[in-house]
């Protein structure tokens, strides 16, 4: 007798913004308190980068074993909301394919990005800024595909649908906020850098929201378990 058996999803989407979170900020006190980059609170004053943070050893061991498997689970998340989408806003297939498009292509960006993390080099460092420059503009444009699938849909809370349209909101901002504080800011490394910090906080608070969709609407996995009948037992 075939059974199913319904998993939730998620807590996937709550990892996904929950793990850079934490790996980030942690590698940031492990190098500061190793006295390779000043102390400070790097959202606001942008003492130092998230990639000097997470450079130095032992804080880069750290970065690369847990960002690196990750990117395998922000693949599977974006999977999971494309497959969400597929039953919940079945219109424009296009456009939810080049969602999953812009945010598989960040994913291996971000694999990049932490694989040559600490290489010397400048061809390392060329692949290391493109790296992550692909890596958030492609997930944020992928955010802001799936925004534009749920900001009007009545189905979804009114909390959500606007949480979700103020992060984007916030995440354009700072990108535009970063051109003029290149030319007109005294401390130009500073202010990008606490740009960078904030918006890596946007974009990975993103996801739980994301979460919070799927719980409500009752998105789940189906697993499929073939219970032997009581006379499949006795013939084996």
């Amino acid at each position: 007798m075939p059974s199913e058996r319904r998993v939730r999803v998620e807590p996937v989407a709550w990892l996904t913004g929950l793990i850079p979170l934490v790996t980030v900020n942690l590698c940031y006190l492990i190098t500061a308190a190793q006295t390779q980059v000043p102390w400070c609170f790097p959202y606001g004053e942008g003492c130092t980068s998230i990639s000097a943070a997470a450079r130095h050893e032992p804080a880069g061991h750290l970065f690369k074993a847990v960002l690196l498997p990750y990117s395998g689970l922000l693949m599977f998340h974006w999977w999971l909301t494309a497959e969400w989408l597929r039953g919940f806003a079945p219109a424009q297939p296009r456009r939810r394919r080049a969602m999953v498009g812009l945010a598989v292509t960040g994913a291996l960006f971000l694999i990049l990005y932490a694989t040559f993390l600490g290489v010397d080099g400048p061809t390392y460092q060329w692949l290391r800024r493109y790296g992550v420059s692909v890596y958030f503009s492609f997930t944020v444009l992928a955010q802001i595909l799936l925004t534009s699938f749920l900001v009007k849909d009545p189905r979804l809370p009114a909390r959500l649908r606007y949480g979700k349209l103020s992060v984007c909101a916030a995440l354009l901002l700072l990108g535009l906020l970063s051109v003029p504080l290149q030319h007109f800011v005294a401390d130009r490394d500073a202010a990008l850098n606490a740009v960078e910090w904030s918006y890596a906080l946007l974009m990975v608070s993103f996801f739980p929201l994301t979460g919070w969709a799927w719980r409500h609407t009752g998105f789940h996995l189906g697993i499929h378990v073939a219970i032997p009948s009581r006379t499949d037992r006795k013939t084996r």
